[in-house]
């Protein structure tokens, strides 16, 4: 059938109430059609592949980069919050004005956007503890260098900026010289809503769970 016939039939062998509702119903979804496929495809194409977090156990620093702005933290003060949907590991940045602001490194271990469980973050967090403390020999013993092959599908990515180390020591020097880290309370944990356990305490809760499941093999 004809493109041509086919809309005769639908708007003019029906009834008139039927009639006015398809022409209605068929604007209403050409416009949404074209007010939304020109965003999404634009979002598809240039969309970016997330920057690498870099571990630097020699300067005792995490660093990434998002839209050519660096993100930096010391191991000492790296701190993770978890929820069901990811794990966010929290650095920092320096803002337009020069202040510091909270940035976030998401990591979904199972590629789920809306269920990551903490049996998925454990084994992560145990790795990269263990991987700042004793190095990489400690964790992959038989391996010179690792990188995952399982990378998000992006045409485009997060390119390293060119003033790079100009942020990057931009952001450490501002966090050596300023006491911005999070206030703790009495019990050592973080007073802001939101904030989970600092990396060191992930890695003596990662290091009892280890000497655990030792004591349980020796039995």
């Amino acid at each position: 059938m004809s493109l041509s016939r086919y809309m005769y039939y639908r708007y003019n062998e029906t009834a008139e109430s039927a009639r006015t509702f398809r022409l209605k119903q068929d604007i209403f979804v050409s416009i949404f059609i074209i007010l939304t496929l020109p965003p999404l495809l634009y979002f598809l194409i240039f969309f970016k592949r997330q920057a690498p977090m870099v571990f630097d156990r020699n300067r005792q620093i995490v660093y990434h980069w998002y839209k050519g702005n660096v993100r930096a933290q010391h191991f000492k003060d790296l701190r993770i919050h978890e929820d069901s949907q990811m794990m966010r590991i929290q650095t920092r940045s320096l803002g337009k004005r020069g202040d510091m602001q909270w940035a976030n490194f998401m990591v979904q271990p199972r590629h789920n956007p809306y269920y990551n469980g903490k049996d998925a973050y454990e084994p992560v967090l145990a790795f990269i503890c263990q991987f700042m403390e004793y190095g990489r020999e400690h964790v992959m013993p038989q391996h010179e260098q690792w990188q995952s092959n399982d990378k998000p599908f992006a045409f485009f990515d997060d390119e390293k900026p060119k003033d790079f180390e100009q942020q990057l020591n931009a952001v450490l020097t501002h966090l050596s010289e300023n006491d911005t880290d999070i206030p703790l309370d009495k019990d050592n944990l973080p007073l802001s809503t939101g904030m989970d356990m600092s990396m060191s305490m992930r890695l003596s809760r990662a290091q009892s769970r280890e000497s655990n499941k030792d004591v349980d093999k020796n039995e």
